[in-house]
């Protein structure tokens, strides 16, 4: 029977039964196919729901639900999101970017990653090159969840590489959030 609430939502199960909900109308750079979609399903049906919440960076588990996209479609994303930069939009960061760039300010942090400040952050943006994976993030504070519910943002994050300030290679994680607003979610 349908549900008025799970209907506006995608809503992929794990293995240890938790909902995941996505509301897939409000993204609009990376439209999945339904083929996509129902292999996204069967991957989240074969994860634990630990590796689907981690939130610790750096441990070897990717943050969230990866989605496996060929590498044509990933050309097509960089593309997508190229013409998105083109247009100048605003770029806004997480608390958590901030926060990871106040302790890269710290000559004793152990686990920098070689950010000079949200400069540099915007450049790595504006001068992508490539776009490296894909990926839906849980929504760790929204207020529907539930042990057994899990909403996830609406917008798909891109992994992006870009430049730095040294002229080197930068990675992070971005999500657009309309044509005109980019939001930085971490950097990597």
């Amino acid at each position: 029977m349908s549900n008025s609430l799970t209907d506006k939502y995608e809503v992929f199960v794990s293995a240890e039964g938790t909902e995941y909900r996505w509301k897939k109308s409000q993204e609009i750079v990376v439209k999945l196919t339904s083929k996509e979609i129902n292999l996204l399903k069967l991957k989240v049906n074969l994860s634990q729901d630990s590796d689907i919440l981690n939130r610790e960076s750096g441990n070897g588990i990717a943050m969230g639900i990866p989605i496996s996209l060929s590498n044509t479609r990933l050309l097509e994303l960089s593309r997508q999101l190229a013409s998105v930069i083109e247009n100048e939009p605003t770029i806004i960061f997480s608390d958590h970017v901030i926060e990871r760039l106040v302790l890269e300010s710290f000559e004793s942090y152990p686990d920098k990653r070689g950010w000079s400040n949200e400069e540099e952050v915007k450049n790595c943006v504006l001068t992508v090159r490539r776009v490296h994976g894909v990926r839906l993030n849980v929504d760790h504070d929204h207020p529907l969840n539930t042990d057994s519910i899990k909403y996830l943002y609406p917008h798909i994050a891109l992994v992006i590489q870009g430049k730095k300030d040294d002229n080197a290679d930068g990675r992070l994680v971005l999500a657009v959030l309309t044509d005109n607003e980019i939001r930085v979610i971490t950097i990597l």
